[in-house]
């Protein structure tokens, strides 16, 4: 059975990953618990130690956000050299807007409107902030109460990584997610060639 290892700049881009590679690769295994390198300046350095690892022992699916830089000038600086077995996706602008593509399961998980939802969450500027402002309303107490900081609702809250890693692992589409997010779209079609390539 193929292997392959999940690397992300923060927990929700490793829970992204993972429900990728069960979407795209349902036959595949991760190859080890997912790396999740604690934000992207600890990422950066890292890309040609994972990019050896694809070369030489399994492929590596490492995601990270543009953060609004351009997603070809961040590929240029950080990977200048690519490598078939290193998936290397980029979510524009922030892992949020992935997770906001998901529409219908997202309003259903967090009890928000489903028209107050973007079509195209990645032209939005700041997903993050778009999160806290629909679950500011949510109907769950649950949510509005942990997800979102009861001192600076601008800010996310103590249970934001919990609920929104709970929702990806458990509920998020990401080929009904893949028509609103065209990085993500990328993203699914990328992990499909790999796996039709390694058959």
């Amino acid at each position: 059975m193929s292997r392959i290892l999940v690397v992300g700049e923060d927990a929700l881009c490793c829970a992204l990953g993972e429900r990728l590679v069960a979407a795209c690769l349902p036959s595949w295994k991760l190859a080890q618990p997912s790396i999740h390198t604690k934000g992207v300046t600890k990422l950066q350095p890292s890309l040609p130690r994972y990019l050896g690892l694809a070369q030489h022992l399994y492929p590596v699916l490492y995601i990270a956000d543009t953060d609004g830089q351009c997603a070809v000038e961040w590929r240029a600086k950080w990977l200048p050299q690519a490598h078939e077995r290193f998936v290397l996706r980029l979510a524009i602008t922030e892992a949020e807007s992935w997770v906001l593509a998901d529409r219908q399961g997202f309003s259903q998980a967090m009890k928000v409107p489903l028209n107050k939802l973007p079509q195209c969450p990645d032209e939005e500027s700041d997903p993050k902030r778009l999160i806290l402002t629909l679950v500011k309303k949510s109907k769950n107490r649950l949510f509005r109460d942990e997800v979102v900081s009861s001192a600076d609702p601008s800010k996310p809250g103590t249970g934001y990584n919990l609920h929104l890693g709970a929702f990806v692992r458990n509920r998020w589409d990401a080929r009904g997610a893949a028509p609103h997010s065209p990085s993500l779209a990328r993203a699914v079609k990328h992990l499909e060639r790999l796996g039709a390539e390694h058959v």
